[in-house]
């Protein structure tokens, strides 16, 4: 592991250098960058650099009080860790909040940006299922109890449903900051219902792919991919956290993308 100070702000991050197309990996709300761990050991990764980044406020990143936690300057903060590693043939590849960061990442590094993989990213409202929660009630109440709560609803939701991605999750949120947590949701339900999400995403000059695990599907974002000719896959057996629940079978499925795009040898 490895850290990056940028101001104020420490970021942790996991780097393994070996060729010059770089897969920058961005988490979700309240995980960190053990979500992608698996691909740092897998044979298929062999002459890529990969970077995985801790946001601010999660895993083994810095916890400042004063940050916005915006997704604007989260974006901002990647986008300085990925100049400081000079890193220039990107493959982006953002889950959930990590999706949005990718897209501000996006349009900030243009012809830089190889390919997009937004793992079931936020689009729209309807992407707003843990951040919604979240956002709808004051720094005051999450901090009270709102933020025990969520993560009993999410324990017992483990319990019902032990998929690998879960239980990675809520290990995670044991250790979140919950002010990163609480802002980090408001900015990202309020991106999500205002931002141009949607339209920005198209707009993206970019080859992109949407990915959706098999058992968390939303047909409302397919069907707004599909009237656009938005290319996208589905990982079987799988749920929100497809990189966890069925790890080989993920990674197969984007290089098969994007082989079919770029022809890789």
């Amino acid at each position: 592991m490895f850290f990056s100070t940028l101001g104020k702000h420490r970021l942790a991050y996991r780097l393994k250098q070996d060729g010059p197309e770089s897969f920058v990996f961005v988490h979700g709300l309240g995980a960190s960058k053990n979500s992608f761990d698996r691909c740092f050991d897998m044979e298929a990764f062999r002459g890529y650099t990969l970077a995985a980044v801790d946001l601010p406020g999660c895993g083994e990143s810095s916890r400042p009080d004063d940050f916005s936690y915006s997704m604007n300057d989260q974006a901002e903060l990647v986008l300085k860790w990925i100049r400081g590693l000079a890193l220039a043939r990107i493959i982006l590849v953002g889950h959930s909040m990590g999706g949005v960061i990718c897209l501000y990442l996006a349009e900030a590094l243009g012809r830089q940006v190889r390919a997009f993989f937004n793992l079931e990213g936020n689009l729209g409202s309807e992407n707003c299922i843990f951040s919604g929660k979240i956002a709808s009630t004051s720094w005051e109440e999450f901090e009270s109890k709102g933020f025990e709560e969520f993560k009993s609803t999410l324990r017992k939701t483990t319990q019902e449903n032990p998929s690998p991605g879960l239980k990675n999750y809520y290990q995670n949120i044991l250790r979140v900051h919950p002010r990163a947590l609480h802002l980090s949701s408001v900015s990202l339900a309020k991106d999500s219902c205002q931002g141009n999400l949607k339209e920005r995403f198209l707009a993206l000059p970019v080859r992109k792919w949407y990915v959706f695990g098999e058992r968390s599907m939303n047909r409302s974002i397919s069907s707004f991919l599909d009237a656009n000719n938005i290319p996208y896959f589905i990982v079987p057996e799988s749920g929100h956290f497809m990189m966890d629940d069925q790890p080989g079978l993920f990674y197969r499925m984007l290089f098969e993308a994007l082989g079919s795009a770029h022809n890789r040898p």
